[in-house]
């Protein structure tokens, strides 16, 4: 496996990892697997905290999971949740959460019902619709709380944030003696408080538009396929009826969210196009992001502290993603950069195709 020798040495170790896909990485201290290859199939596990986000193809692994965070439902993200919940129940383990964008449990228990009915097994488990305007989150079953927050894409779609609940101490008592802190816990004074700490987040498929709560209007980013980009302009909101109004993207705790999904400890971000090939006004059309969108919008990259860069077209071969993203990333970007390059090959009609 070659690596840029400028890659920070961990970084490369995780990427090197990743790609080989023999056992996990560990990734901001929780271990990681995942493969990701744009249009054929995603799935990223994090086996400590018992949850994948999408399922893809059902890589074995993922069944182990307890929770399901789906971001939308095209088919290379969603095709195996059959097989998951199929296979756990099989496996007699309790059936699984699955959190989904709102307005898609129906459908998506819909098709569950009609592959059971054609199976025979059983298949079940806990859809639970989720919205970034959501003050709550959705408890997972490990303790862990999910959020969403908007993301654009030509479905329903949504990225998420995986946070650890902690406590600490009251501001108003910091600097007391700690016998004083104690006698006032004893007497039933609430000397600690609540704060959450985003581990993890996924954007799932998305352009750049997702940033615009934060980066303000990204309406005119070059020349592209006018029918494209008249097709699928405004967030997608005309999609299968669903619509998401400025008022509810610029949301606080929906704006809150993405802040925190681009400071967590890992942030997996979606990038279809590391070239010059696709033209950026014609990968937004389509509802993805080029390397041009995160050097555009650097600052928004630089707050995580691993950026794991995923969904790679399967035009690319491994080596032309390696060098380009370390040619043309920032450098403050590329420093914190994690390639997902797992079934990518140096030979590029592998891609996709090598199991």
């Amino acid at each position: 496996m070659t690596t840029p020798s400028n890659m920070p040495e961990n970084n490369e170790n995780i990427a090197d990892q990743l790609a080989r896909g023999n056992q996990p990485a560990m990734l901001a201290g929780h271990k990681y697997e995942a493969i990701s290859v744009g249009g054929f199939e995603t799935c990223h596990m994090f086996p400590s905290l018992k949850l994948c986000f999408d399922i893809g193809r059902c890589p074995q692994k993922a069944i182990a999971a307890n929770n399901l965070l789906l971001t939308h439902t095209h088919l290379d993200h969603v095709g195996g949740i059959f097989a998951y919940v199929a296979s756990r129940g099989m496996l007699g383990l309790e059936p699984p959460t699955v959190v989904v964008p709102p307005g898609t449990s129906t459908k998506i228990r819909a098709a569950m019902d009609a592959v059971s009915a054609l199976d025979g097994c059983q298949m079940e488990a806990t859809l639970v619709e989720l919205s970034p305007t959501s003050a709550e989150g959705v408890r997972l079953s490990n303790g862990l709380i999910a959020r969403a927050f908007f993301t654009s894409h030509p479905v329903v779609s949504q990225g998420y944030v995986v946070y650890r609940s902690k406590s600490k101490l009251k501001e108003e008592f910091r600097g007391l003696d700690q016998k004083d802190i104690a006698a006032r816990a004893r007497s039933g004074v609430k000397v600690n408080e609540a704060y959450e700490v985003p581990l993890v987040s996924f954007t799932g498929d998305t352009d750049v538009r997702f940033l615009q709560p934060i980066v303000g209007d990204i309406s005119d980013i070059g020349d592209g396929d006018e029918d494209d980009v008249a097709y699928h302009r405004h967030y997608r909101d005309d999609v299968d009826g669903e619509t998401a109004s400025p008022s509810d993207r610029h949301d606080t705790r929906a704006v809150q969210t993405l802040r925190d999904a681009l400071m967590a400890d890992a942030f997996l971000c979606e990038c279809t196009f590391v070239d010059d090939s696709v033209k950026r006004a014609d990968a937004l059309a389509f509802g993805h992001m080029t390397y041009q969108d995160i050097v555009a919008h650097r600052e928004c990259f630089t707050k995580c502290r691993h950026l794991v860069l995923t969904h790679f077209s399967a035009r690319y071969k491994a080596q032309e993603v390696r060098d380009a993203l370390q040619e043309r990333l920032p450098t403050d970007v590329w420093e914190r950069c994690i390639p997902l390059l797992r079934q990518f090959s140096e030979s590029s009609k592998d891609n996709a195709s090598s199991k």
